[in-house]
């Protein structure tokens, strides 16, 4: 029978080993290098911040409209990429996040379009993302007022 000393140094001896073959595994050859899991989240972050710029220097509609397309491209590079790919940009589940980055970008073209001085396209514009808000607030609200009817009795509706 062995010694529990002996049993312990062998424990240790085997977790060692455990923990290096981790740190080393080897990369897999498809999978993207690191800095390129960055690049749309920078794309998103200097748009937004070349948008904010804009606005600083008085050019307000041109400032938003470039944080508006940002944050849409945003969505587009969420919705189509693996999370691999993505870096920060994936913070919660998927449709979360497409859905937190299109309402943000469709407000904020909305109020880049809707500040005056307006011509009629301006206004038309406008009104088109108003709609497709509230359009898309009413269908969120009547699903999640759906899931709660549905939910068995004791069960939280979802978030």
């Amino acid at each position: 029978m062995s010694s529990p000393g002996a049993i312990i140094g062998t424990v240790r001896a085997m977790s060692t080993q455990v923990h290096r073959r981790r740190r080393k595994a080897p990369r897999r050859r498809s999978a993207a290098p690191h800095w390129l899991a960055q690049l749309p989240y920078l794309f998103v972050l200097s748009g937004v911040g070349a948008g904010l710029t804009l606005c600083a220097f008085n050019y307000f509609r041109k400032g938003s409209g470039l944080m508006a397309a940002a944050l849409l491209i945003g969505a587009l590079a969420r919705l189509l990429l693996p999370e691999s790919q993505l870096g920060p940009l994936a913070v919660r589940s998927r449709s979360v996040d497409c859905w937190t980055l299109v309402i943000f970008g469709e407000m904020i073209a909305f109020v880049s379009l809707s500040v005056p001085p307006m011509n009629k396209t301006g206004l038309v514009l406008a009104g088109a993302f108003g709609v497709l808000i509230a359009l898309t607030m009413l269908v969120r609200g009547v699903r999640l007022v759906i899931a709660g009817r549905s939910s068995p009795p004791g069960d939280d509706p979802p978030a």
